[in-house]
C-alpha cells in the first residue's frame, strides 16, 4: 500500500465532504469491505442494496448542477472525452414550452430527445456544463430530485483473476484512498460512474 501524502488525504477528504459524508465514512465503510471480501468474490457495488455485495450510502441530490458540485469536475477542464448532444431540435424547444407537468412531457417525448438528454446530463457533469446549458430545465424535470450511490474506503484491493462490477439505476461515486488491481483482476461499469483515487496500481 502506498503512503499518501497530505494533499492526496485532503484530495480524498474533499470528495467525501462535497457528499456530505462523515469524517470517518471511509473507515466504517473500509472495515465492512474487507469483512465481505473474507466471505465473497467478484462482489457487486450496485446502488441498488438488494443487489449489492457492498451496502451502499445513498446520497440526495436536488438538481443537476448540484451533482455537478459533488462530483467536482469544474467548467473549462479537459472535455476531449466528452460526448456533447447536438442542440436542441425546434420542435423539442416547442414541445418542452408547450408541456405542463413531468407526466405529459414523458408521455410526448421521443426516443431521441430521451437519448440526447442522458447524453447531456453526463456532459454537464463530467463536462463543460456551459455547453449543454439549454437541456439543464429538461434535465432537472425529469431525473430529479434524485439520488447517487457511494461507495468509499481506504484502499479497495480487487484479488486476481476477479471481477469487481459498479452497477445500478442511479450514479455511483466511488472514492478510494487506493485501488489495486491484481493480475488480471478487472473492474466492469454498467453505470454512471464517478471513480476518484489517489493511486491506481496493476499488478
Amino acid at each position: 500500500m502506498n503512503t499518501l501524502t497530505q494533499a492526496q488525504k485532503d484530495n480524498h477528504a474533499s470528495v467525501n465532504q462535497r457528499l456530505g459524508l462523515a469524517p470517518d465514512a471511509h473507515l466504517t465503510l473500509s472495515n465492512q469491505i474487507k469483512s465481505i471480501q473474507q466471505q465473497k468474490k467478484n462482489l457487486v457495488f450496485s446502488s441498488d442494496p438488494l443487489e449489492s455485495d457492498v451496502p451502499p450510502i445513498h446520497v440526495s441530490v436536488g438538481s443537476i448542477a448540484e451533482f455537478k458540485k459533488m462530483v467536482g469536475v469544474p467548467d473549462g477542464n479537459d472535455d476531449g472525452h466528452v460526448t456533447y448532444p447536438d442542440p436542441l431540435a425546434d420542435h423539442h424547444r416547442q414541445l418542452m414550452s408547450a408541456v405542463g407537468s413531468k407526466a405529459e412531457l414523458l408521455s410526448r417525448m421521443d426516443d431521441q430527445l430521451f437519448d440526447k438528454m442522458q447524453k447531456a446530463a453526463y456532459a454537464y457533469v463530467m463536462g463543460d456544463s456551459r455547453k449543454v446549458q439549454e437541456y439543464e430545465p429538461l434535465i432537472n424535470s425529469l431525473m430529479f430530485p434524485g439520488r447517487i450511490a457511494v461507495f468509499t474506503g481506504e484502499d479497495l484491493d480487487i484479488p486476481s483473476g476477479e471481477t469487481y462490477t459498479i452497477k445500478g439505476e442511479d450514479p455511483v461515486v466511488m472514492n478510494f484512498e487506493e485501488i489495486t488491481e491484481g493480475q488480471n483482476a478487472e473492474i466492469m461499469i454498467t453505470t454512471n460512474c464517478s471513480l476518484h483515487t489517489q493511486y491506481f496500481t496493476q499488478k
